[in-house]
């Protein structure tokens, strides 16, 4: 029994290591410094390993240097695994720069972009009302047909005649699907740079000033809570999902915001904190709510 634990507890010393640190971190916060390393790191945000470990460094500090305290160290084999992971966030974003929707003090900018938004909502309107029409008409025979077969095999198969018109229908439903399928991937290009120009619009408004309803997106919405990046725990140990930033700063921001998790905290209503629910701030230092909070966690008497 005794050679049977110290064998497992050697084959799951990781494990057990992780689970022990993590349960000492949530019982005494800021007594060790938690360690990190980098998981999954997808190269097609064109950032070096060495770049991001540096805004990582920045974003520790954003944490460290108000209490004076080494609350995050990296190492190869760190509790906490780092990952950059490329989808559909980070790839809109990019679409937005690619497309000229940079936001600046700019209103012929901004004009251009709503004649744009305009246009778009009505080719999709156009689109997605031919989609939904080939879809019913599709449904309806693609219903007769398989009726038919299976009444032709409840009768033993079917003479020439009738094989013949249901081979030749069969044809032209596999054809139709493809055609359906092309115009649901047109209508899915035609959304995302809606969605985009919607995010671009909404950014110049507030920018500029201009009083106008929110521009909407359509399909799945690109806004939510903090979704740049996401800290997780759980029996497989914790993780940092990085999903998108806009520029170095944006990233060291939602590094800090996640690494605020890790440590215990959770969002504050200060829509200038680090702990924000949404990442629209642009400083890179503590709050007093977010300092407050940390201080609060760490056992810091208050000055």
């Amino acid at each position: 029994f005794i050679l049977l634990f110290v064998l497992s507890a050697f084959v799951y010393r990781d494990k057990i290591y992780s689970i022990w640190s993590q349960a000492f971190t949530d019982y005494f916060p800021c007594k060790i410094a938690i360690t990190y390393s980098i998981g999954t790191f997808d190269d097609r945000f064109g950032l070096s390993q060495k770049d991001f470990l540096s805004a990582m460094s920045d974003a520790e500090k954003i944490w460290e240097k108000p209490v004076g305290k080494d609350l995050f160290k990296y190492t190869k084999d760190g509790n906490i695994k780092i990952n950059l992971i490329y989808d559909k966030r980070q790839a809109s974003t990019e679409q937005l720069h690619q497309i000229g929707a940079v936001v600046d003090d700019n209103k012929s900018l901004y004009n251009q972009q709503k004649v744009r938004y305009d246009d778009l909502n009505s080719e999709y309107r156009i689109q997605k009302a031919t989609l939904e029409s080939a879809i019913s008409a599709f449904e309806i025979r693609k219903n007769a047909y398989e009726a038919e077969v299976l009444k032709a095999n409840r009768r033993g198969g079917a003479d020439k005649a009738t094989f013949d018109r249901l081979n030749t229908e069969k044809n032209y439903l596999n054809t139709e699907a493809g055609r359906i399928n092309t115009i649901q991937n047109s209508l899915n290009i035609l959304v995302r740079e809606i969605n985009n120009l919607a995010v671009s619009l909404n950014a110049l408004a507030s920018k500029l000033n201009i009083v106008v309803d929110k521009y909407n997106t359509v399909g799945t919405s690109l806004g939510g809570e903090f979704d740049e990046g996401v800290y997780k725990t759980g029996p497989d140990g914790r993780e940092i999902d990085i999903y998108q930033f806009d520029n170095r700063s944006k990233l060291v921001r939602v590094l800090a915001h996640e690494l605020g998790h890790a440590l215990g905290l959770e969002h504050v209503d200060d829509p200038k904190a680090i702990m924000y629910r949404l990442n629209n701030g642009i400083n890179e230092k503590l709050t007093s709510t977010d300092l407050t909070a940390l201080q609060k966690l760490c056992g810091i008497m208050q000055k």
